[in-house]
C-alpha cells in the first residue's frame, strides 16, 4: 500500500499533470517492449548473441596474495622442526653435518577387494646435497597410523640397520610397516629422542 501526502494528492487532482504522466509512462513501456521480450528486434538478438562472452575473468583484486614460494626448502633442526607432507623437502642441520630431506609415499599393494583395515606401507626417505657425517638409523624414524598406533622400525627395507648418508650422491632408504589406513605421520628424530622433521600422509587401498 502506498501512503499519500496532502500535498501528492493535491498534485494527483490536477488532470493536466495526471495526462501528462501517463503519457510519459507509454513513451518507457513502448521504448522497453521494443527491445525485451518477445518483441526484440532481430538485430538486437544478433548484437546479443555476438556479445555473450562466456569466459572466466580474472580474480578480484581484493583477494589476498600468497608470498609464499612454491617448492620451497624449509630449514629444519632440532630448536626449530618442521612439519610437511609427502614430497616436502627439507634442509636438515645436524651437529655433524647437514641433509636435504625428502620422503615420497607412502606405497601400498595392489588394490584388494574389500579393501584390508590395515595394509603395508612402504615410505621412501632420500637424503641428498650431504655435508658432514650424518647416521641415518631405522629406529629413528616413528610412524604413527590412522589408529593412532606407533611403530619403530627396526631395520630398512633391505635389511641395514643404519647407513651414512654420503656427499657425493644422495641416499634412498625404505620404512615399511603394516599399518592402519587413514592419516598419519612419519618422523625423523636423528638423535633418536627430538623429530627434525616430520610428514603427514594419508593411506588408502581402495
Amino acid at each position: 500500500m502506498r501512503f499519500e501526502t496532502k500535498a501528492s494528492a493535491g498534485r494527483a487532482s490536477r488532470p493536466g499533470l495526471r495526462w501528462l504522466l501517463v503519457g510519459i509512462g507509454l513513451l518507457v513501456a513502448g521504448a522497453s517492449l521494443g527491445s525485451w521480450g518477445p518483441w526484440r528486434t532481430s538485430s538486437a538478438t544478433a548484437t546479443s548473441s555476438t556479445s555473450n562472452d562466456n569466459t572466466y575473468g580474472g580474480l578480484p583484486s581484493w583477494l589476498p596474495r600468497s608470498k609464499v614460494p612454491v617448492n620451497r626448502i624449509v630449514d629444519a633442526s632440532v630448536g626449530h622442526p618442521q612439519l610437511g607432507i609427502g614430497g616436502s623437502s627439507f634442509e636438515v642441520s645436524l651437529r655433524g653435518g647437514s641433509t636435504l630431506a625428502t620422503m615420497s609415499g607412502p606405497e601400498t599393494p595392489p588394490f584388494a577387494t574389500p579393501p584390508p583395515p590395515v595394509t603395508r606401507a612402504t615410505f621412501v626417505i632420500t637424503f641428498a646435497r650431504t655435508t658432514g657425517a650424518v647416521v641415518v638409523r631405522a629406529e629413528d624414524f616413528g610412524v604413527i597410523d590412522g589408529n593412532g598406533d606407533v611403530f619403530y622400525p627396526k631395520s630398512f627395507v633391505g635389511g641395514a640397520k643404519q647407513v651414512v648418508a654420503s656427499t657425493s650422491r644422495a641416499l634412498t632408504v625404505k620404512v615399511s610397516e603394516v599399518t592402519a589406513t587413514g592419516t598419519g605421520s612419519i618422523a625423523w628424530a636423528p638423535d633418536g629422542r627430538h623429530p627434525v622433521v616430520t610428514w603427514e600422509y594419508t593411506l588408502e587401498n581402495d
